[in-house]
C-alpha cells in the first residue's frame, strides 16, 4: 500500500469520480467497470497513466506508485482468471483473518454475498454464450468493418464492457482495427450523410417521367435536366447500397 494519505478535500474529490467505489484516508477502491476498461485500453496500447487521467484521476493526487501497483495487480489477476479475476474480492471478505469467531448471522451474510457473486458470474457466462452464438452466426461472410460494427452493437446493447479483446478473437478480427473503426465513426457519419443526399438526388432521376432507369440513363438525366455531374460508378454504388433496382 502506498504511504501517501488523502486529505479530506482529496477524499471528497475522489468520491465524486464514478470510477471510485470507495475511498479512505489511506486506500482507494476502484469499480469493477473501471478495472475492466483499464485492461481493455491497456491491451489496446495505452499507458496506465493515460488511462487513469482520461478517466478523471489526478495522478499527482493518487500517486504514481499507487497507480502502478493497481495496474500490476489487475494485469496479474486478468492473466490468471480473466474478467472474473478483476471482481473486487473485498465485496465478500476483507482478506484479513478475524481474531474472533463469526456469528451465525455474519456467516449467513457472507455466504449470501458469495452466492450472489457466483450467480452473477453464471448469468454473465450464460448471457455471453447466447451472444457468442449470435456473433458467430451474424459474422459469416462479413467484411472486417461489418464485424467491427457487430462487436460495437453487441457491447453497447448488452453492457459487455472490457470484452473487446474477447469478441475480436471470437470473430478473428484485429483489435487495433476495431479501435481505428471506433475513432473513424465521425468520418463514417459524414460519409453516410453525403450518401443519403446523393440517394435523394438519384431517386429524382430514377423516378423521372414515370419509369425506372439504370445507372446510364440516370447519369444522362442528372447532367441534361438537373445540371449535376455524378460518375456512373458512384450512381451504381448508391443504387446497390440502398437497393434502388
Amino acid at each position: 500500500m502506498s504511504k501517501i494519505t488523502f486529505s479530506s478535500k482529496e477524499i471528497n474529490i475522489l468520491q465524486k469520480n464514478p470510477n471510485v467505489q470507495r475511498v479512505s484516508e489511506r486506500s482507494i477502491t476502484y469499480t469493477d467497470d473501471f478495472k475492466n476498461r483499464f485492461i481493455d485500453e491497456y491491451q489496446a496500447g495505452k499507458f496506465p497513466r493515460q488511462i487513469f487521467e482520461e478517466n478523471g484521476f489526478d495522478v499527482d493526487v493518487i500517486g504514481i506508485k499507487r497507480m502502478e501497483q493497481s495496474a500490476h495487480r489487475w494485469k496479474k489477476a486478468y492473466e490468471k482468471n480473466g474478467l472474473i479475476g478483476l471482481t473486487d474480492s473485498r465485496k465478500t471478505a476483507s482478506g484479513r483473518p478475524l481474531k474472533r469467531e463469526l456469528t451465525q448471522s455474519e456467516v449467513i451474510e457472507r455466504q449470501r454475498a458469495r452466492i450472489e457473486l457466483l450467480e452473477g458470474q453464471v448469468e454473465l457466462l450464460k448471457k455471453l454464450e447466447l451472444t457468442e452464438r449470435r456473433l458467430l452466426n451474424a459474422s459469416e461472410n462479413l467484411n472486417p468493418n461489418k464485424a467491427y460494427q457487430l462487436i460495437q452493437e453487441t457491447i453497447e446493447q448488452n453492457g459487455f464492457k472490457g470484452m473487446t479483446r474477447y469478441f475480436c478473437d471470437l470473430l478473428d478480427v484485429s483489435r487495433s482495427g476495431y479501435y481505428s473503426y471506433l475513432k473513424a465513426s465521425s468520418v463514417r457519419e459524414a460519409r453516410e450523410k453525403l450518401d443519403l443526399e446523393a440517394k435523394e438526388i438519384i431517386l429524382k432521376a430514377f423516378d423521372r417521367r414515370g419509369y425506372k432507369k439504370g445507372s446510364r440513363s440516370i447519369k444522362m438525366i442528372l447532367e441534361n435536366e438537373f445540371d449535376m455531374i455524378f460518375s456512373r460508378k458512384k450512381i451504381q454504388r448508391i443504387m446497390r447500397k440502398y437497393g434502388i433496382v
